[in-house]
């Protein structure tokens, strides 16, 4: 995602009740809009993998009228109820988010997958990251690779595709592999969700580094 980072409020939740969240985690996200007026806000994707969903909000600032977006990750309670309310965090999102291009956009570097990975959090005893990648028309299904765990996921009509998982080691990184209609594999990228950087200052917890 971009560079610029927002502290999250959960303002941008106040557009969506408690069950219009739940539904877009449990069946998926409603279709997101082309236009997004300054003040407004769309659930732009969801996703779930094992006790953990991952679901972005994008919503257009009404002061600077730039795109940004909220990440969630939250998790089931032993009951299989999603957690709420939520923690929320973002940065700022490229316009190309809310069209899907149909082919590589320049700063795509030639590929049909580009990653927007960027958040963790710890709803409960682990560190959970945000895996998000953005598809052109020409991938169908997207496939990920993390922590020795995959999951085969087809790409919705926004092109926008995110799954959590929990943080095994700090040098795992993900690998999406995007398939055309006739299963060929056309992109792979990748998101390393831990760096070096990370590492000299132990965040996000020294917990991570230690273990």
């Amino acid at each position: 995602m971009e560079d610029t980072e927002h502290e999250s409020s959960d303002d941008s939740y106040r557009f969506f009740d408690k069950q219009e969240v739940f539904d877009a985690l449990d069946h998926g996200a409603p279709p997101l809009p082309t236009v997004l007026p300054p003040g407004s806000a769309a659930i732009a994707a969801s996703g779930q993998w094992g006790r953990y969903g991952s679901l972005i909000v994008v919503f257009r600032d009404p002061e600077d009228g730039e795109l940004y977006d909220d990440v969630s990750l939250p998790t089931r309670s032993a009951a299989g109820q999603w957690e709420y309310p939520f923690a929320a965090s973002g940065s700022g999102m490229p316009e190309w988010v809310l069209n899907r291009p149909d082919a590589p956009l320049p700063d795509w570097h030639g590929s049909d997958l580009v990653s927007l990975s960027g958040q963790l959090a710890r709803p409960d005893t682990e560190w959970v990251a945000n895996l998000t990648v953005m598809a052109t028309r020409r991938v169908a299904a997207v496939q990920v690779h993390y922590a020795d765990d995959v999951i085969d996921l087809p790409v919705p009509a926004s092109g926008l595709v995110t799954v959590p998982h929990a943080i095994r080691h700090v040098d795992d990184r993900a690998e999406f592999r995007g398939f055309d209609d006739s299963g060929e594999l056309i992109a792979v990228t990748h998101y390393q969700p831990l760096t070096d950087d990370d590492r000299r200052y132990n965040w996000p917890d020294a917990s991570l580094w230690t273990d």
